[in-house]
């Protein structure tokens, strides 16, 4: 099956070289506040105008925005469990520290599980949020789609 300029010609080589991871996270954070679905088409629109020039930066791009609707790249086989341990290895945690549980019992609530028991990636991002902090390491578009391909293609995860 042949593949067209329009959808970034099949793979995710190419395209999002220069447009920072950390760009479109503030615009995920942006739209995420905004109450006006017009301003969120804009700003939207803008953001693809601004740095999805090519059409295989639109490709890039979208595989970010819409991993569900991504067919050519697999799934990553982590659930929740081995990805908290995963994060508290990384992390170089404790299994006894709040963190480390709360990772591990994120469906659980409690006096110290916060408002995001129940939610893995927001009880995640309030872990990696404190003990990593919000600075970019610089990362692009393109090097975090290569990373999410080779964890993909994994045979040990």
């Amino acid at each position: 099956m042949a593949t067209s300029a329009v959808d970034g010609g099949g793979n995710s080589s190419g395209g999002g070289e220069d447009i920072k991871f950390s760009v479109m996270v503030s615009l995920f954070k942006w739209i995420q506040k905004s109450k006006s679905s017009v301003k969120k088409r804009s700003k939207f629109r803008k953001f693809m105008d601004t740095f999805c020039r090519k059409p295989q930066d639109n490709f890039v791009a979208m595989r970010l925005i819409l991993p569900g609707l991504d067919r050519e790249r697999g799934s990553y086989g982590l659930k929740e469990h081995v990805l908290a341990t995963c994060l508290i290895d990384a992390l170089a945690m404790s299994r006894d520290s709040d963190d480390a549980r709360r990772l591990l019992n994120w469906r659980k609530g409690g006096p110290k599980t916060g408002s995001n028991a129940g939610n893995f990636s927001l009880v995640a991002a309030e872990v990696l949020q404190r003990r990593q902090g919000m600075a970019s390491a610089g990362l692009t578009i393109k090097e975090l789609n290569d990373f999410l391909d080779h964890l993909a293609s994994s045979e040990n995860r």
